[in-house]
């Protein structure tokens, strides 16, 4: 992510070496095994039910965060076609899996502390929304923790499914009734390349995920259900399994890399970083919002520095051009993180000379 007279660039992701890789691959090599849910996917999907503290059955894996998001959102909406409620302050996958699962997004604003769609708003949202609600999807904005028992009971009591897009919740996510989508692609936390979860407790729920990444096959080689081939490779479950095993490692320098923000930017005016930031779980971006809405200015005049950086979900998915038809709320909250929302460089070797260069810049962006 490195261009010319870029000097700290927004992001450097960093996966296993092939020296953490090469036991796996030799195991593919012995194995003649692929795909198509082989000996390391297989103990992929068991080390990460481990790490969540769940059964086996009730984690899948899937070839990536978006087709993950769109076959929970067909398998579990309560219509084939219809609205799909979702905040509009959310990268572009959120809406795009929606379509792919024949539905159709409605943007709908989030709250103006946990920039998340929020389930009490929502409720009382509802009775003033037209036409066939087919599901929801609420967003972990950035990896903050999402409340995952407020949403199944959202969705028991008024019988709209949820599908949560965590996808950059790794170190925060668990799981409930509703599918819960991660992705594991390079810049995330913990990165295969590319790679999504579901994590769900309900039987049913999990076991037609599992089922719609494989062409909709379930115990048999008969498509029962609709499904497309978003199977997860050997070759990613050996990064992913290799990724495991140095996760304590790596999370305990983006911990260390957040703390590090914390201090340099300790008495900043005008600058407050994103929710759950720093707050003991780690995530892959640095957010922080602007008192005044300058966030084209600022991004600008930190380019002019040598840093890069970025509105990682632009001013909101209604105004992205494929989706400016779609239904929508009034978004205030979205127009106004729209306007005030910067990512800064984040990585696991960011030092501490280039967070002070960062923060030295931004002063003098907010200044000019």
């Amino acid at each position: 992510m490195t261009g010319a007279g870029i000097a700290i660039p927004l992001m450097r992701p960093q996966l296993p070496d092939a020296d953490a890789l090469m036991p796996y691959l030799k195991e593919i090599d012995s194995n003649r095994w692929y795909s198509n849910f082989g000996p390391l996917e297989r103990r992929f999907e068991a080390r990460l039910a481990a790490h969540f503290g769940l059964g086996e059955r009730q984690v899948v894996c899937v070839a990536n965060g978006t087709q993950a998001l769109g076959i929970a959102l067909r398998s579990e909406a309560r219509y084939p076609v219809g609205y799909c409620l979702m905040p509009s302050f959310t990268f572009a996958a959120t809406p795009h899996a929606a379509v792919s699962a024949g539905l159709e997004p409605y943007f709908v604003d989030v709250d103006r502390e946990s920039w998340a769609l929020e389930p009490d708003s929502l409720r009382e949202l509802l009775p003033r929304l037209d036409g066939p609600i087919a599901a929801v999807v609420p967003v972990a904005p950035f990896g903050a923790p999402i409340d995952l028992a407020a949403w199944d009971s959202f969705a028991t009591d008024t019988g709209i499914p949820v599908v949560i897009d965590a996808a950059a919740g790794f170190d925060t996510a668990g799981a409930g009734n509703c599918p819960v989508i991660l992705s594991l692609h390079a810049t995330k936390v913990l990165g295969i390349g590319e790679g999504g979860l579901v994590l769900c407790c309900n039987k049913e729920s999990v076991e037609r995920v599992r089922a719609g990444r494989n062409f909709g096959f379930a115990d048999e080689r008969i498509a029962k259900v609709p499904g497309t081939n978003a199977k997860l490779s050997e070759y990613l479950s050996a990064v992913g399994l290799a990724a495991l095993d140095s996760w304590a490692q790596v999370r305990q320098e983006f911990l260390c890399r957040a703390q590090l923000y914390l201090e340099a930017f300790d008495g900043f005016e005008g600058v407050r970083f994103s929710p759950n930031f720093g707050a003991g779980s780690v995530g892959s971006t640095c957010n922080v919002i602007l008192d005044l809405p300058s966030a084209s200015a600022v991004i600008a005049s930190l380019g002019e520095d040598g840093i890069e950086a970025r509105r990682w979900w632009n001013r909101g998915c209604h105004n992205e051009p494929v989706f400016r038809g779609c239904r929508r709320t009034e978004l205030p909250t979205t127009e106004f993180l729209g306007d005030r929302v910067v990512g800064l460089p984040f990585y696991r070797d960011l030092d501490i000379d280039q967070i002070n260069r960062i923060r030295s810049a931004l002063e003098r962006a907010l200044n000019r």
